[in-house]
């Protein structure tokens, strides 16, 4: 007569393998982290970081497998207005001398349709930790067409993501002067694409230009000299 642990070993090993979590590169080529935050309720102010990247680990079958994680450069601050910026880049703001990096690490994604959903995560600033909330869409999941070169109709993901947050939550408190505050929510706008390098034929990564677009030194995109 067979075991209940028997048993249980036998259907362990006939059970279906579950697929790891497939790691996506991410575009730098397409991808762009922004903000916007209000002054003194005029025209707000605008900007992004021009230094990012991270890791994202997808799973298909099951997205709350999923895990992603984005670090950026504090230093990269850009609102095109180069004394503002280099006034953001001061303990004032975000510090980027003694913090200079800033991380998101997800720990909680969920699905709210076929092509929406959220992630739960925490955000690292100013080394302090708090919770932040994105929503996304999945705008489009397709093959780049075989007639542009050195694409190798390679399968894309492209997400959009928004979100607020309030500053002073992870010790951003400053405001120049009474009645005059820079505004303390700030929302975020990102867009990204996530390309499936590992799937692009053998020989081909040395030419394919989402996979090594700001990533391979040397490398030029289409149109660069």
């Amino acid at each position: 007569m067979r075991t209940p642990t028997l048993l249980a070993a036998l259907a362990v090993l006939a059970a279906p393998a579950l697929a790891d979590p497939t790691e996506w590169t991410l575009d730098k080529g397409h991808a762009h982290i922004g903000w916007e935050v209000d002054h003194m309720d005029l025209a707000r102010t605008a900007g992004r970081f021009d230094d990012f990247d991270g890791t994202f680990l997808i799973d298909e079958d099951d997205p709350a497998n999923s895990t992603i994680t984005v670090t950026v450069d504090a230093a990269s601050v850009n609102s095109n207005h180069l004394g503002r910026d280099n006034h953001v880049r001061t303990a004032d703001y975000l510090d980027a001398a003694t913090f200079p990096k800033i991380t998101f690490t997800s720990a909680a994604i969920a699905m709210t349709s076929d092509t929406t959903g959220t992630i739960d995560g925490t955000l690292t600033m100013l080394g302090v930790e708090a919770p932040l909330t994105l929503d996304f869409v999945l705008k489009a999941d397709r093959r780049y067409p075989d007639f542009i070169p050195n694409y190798d109709e390679i399968r894309t993901a492209s997400f959009e993501a928004t979100g607020s947050l309030d500053r002073t939550a992870w010790g951003m408190d400053f405001i120049a002067f009474p009645g005059s505050p820079t505004g303390t929510v700030i929302d975020l706008d990102i867009h990204v694409d996530l390309v499936d390098c590992a799937s692009i034929p053998e020989g081909a990564s040395t030419t394919n230009v989402p996979c090594n677009w700001g990533r391979v030194e040397g490398f030029t995109g289409p149109g660069e000299g």
